[in-house]
């Protein structure tokens, strides 16, 4: 059965309870300048896009790429700090007494201040390799930069991950706009696909997707709770870190509620073990501010 023909049997009957949404990257790799192109159509936050590439980041990926397939070359952090960062490119040699002789062929560095790549050997096969994917990811994000955005912006509309591994997503109704809007700007990247199935209501659906709700609400819970834990047998430092969790806390509450509407999940004691979780933080906060 065709992605067409699922949508045909399954948009059809009560409420619309949301979208169930998966996708295939291909030709994903894309420069800054035309990601944000393409994102500001969507109208979502762009605090949503990935940070924008830096040229460290770069240099790192060029080395990991050439490493790739090497069989008799190692590529190996020689230096690393505020002047430069430098791996040599050494060829490891296997010899007749059961013994190893390495010898660096080449030295190639990302200079600071300036951001230069240079080598000792502009000839050097992958040294002038790694120079050439450094130029080619400067300003570009890869298919993970892309993937990691669609699950950040899929957790921004209170999306459940049905599946651990399976990358497919259930999107309450009230985000459908947004999803559609991220549909769109998704498709637009090479060759990618972002498949969208709309679920509407009946018992089956109701029951599966509110398993699914009340399951990821209530791991979240549990995380939470483990984490204050902690805080309490080990406060950390910065207040900073502490604040950050009533952020945490209202986004649960408000998730929750979100589901209690559409589906009608309910966690037992959430809200009294979010009510404690909030008691605890305070104390904390008082003994720092004391």
């Amino acid at each position: 059965m065709t992605i067409d023909s699922l949508i045909n049997v399954l948009a059809t009957g009560g409420q619309h309870l949301g979208d169930l949404v998966w996708w295939t990257l291909a030709e994903a790799q894309i420069d800054r300048t035309t990601l944000e192109a393409k994102w500001a159509p969507t109208g979502l936050p762009a605090e949503l896009l990935p940070e924008p590439p830096t040229l460290e980041k770069a240099f790192k990926l060029a080395i990991r790429e050439t490493q790739v397939g090497l069989s008799d070359r190692l590529i190996r952090l020689a230096k690393d700090d505020e002047e430069e960062l430098v791996f040599g490119i050494v060829r490891e040699r296997k010899l007749d007494d059961g013994t190893l002789d390495y010898h660096q062929e080449a030295r190639i560095a990302l200079v600071h201040p300036g951001d230069e790549v240079t080598t000792d050997d502009p000839t050097h096969e992958i040294a002038a390799n790694i120079k050439a994917r450094f130029e080619l990811h400067r300003d570009t994000h890869t298919a993970d930069d892309v993937r990691r955005t669609i699950n950040r912006t899929l957790q921004s509309f209170s999306a459940v991950l049905l599946r651990e591994n399976g990358g497919v997503w259930w999107v309450p109704a009230p985000h459908a706009k947004e999803v559609r809007a991220l549909q769109g700007a998704i498709e637009s990247i090479g060759s990618s696909r972002f498949y969208l199935l709309p679920v509407h209501d009946s018992a089956d659906a109701n029951r599966t997707l509110g398993d699914v709700a009340a399951k990821s609400i209530e791991e979240e819970l549990d995380a939470l709770k483990k984490e204050v834990e902690k805080f309490v047998a080990s406060p950390p430092e910065k207040p900073s870190t502490l604040v950050r969790r009533f952020d945490a806390f209202e986004a649960l509450r408000s998730r929750a509620q979100l589901y209690r509407d559409i589906l009608n999940v309910q966690v037992k004691g959430l809200d009294s073990t979010l009510g404690q979780l909030t008691e605890s933080v305070e104390k904390l906060l008082a003994q720092k501010a004391a």
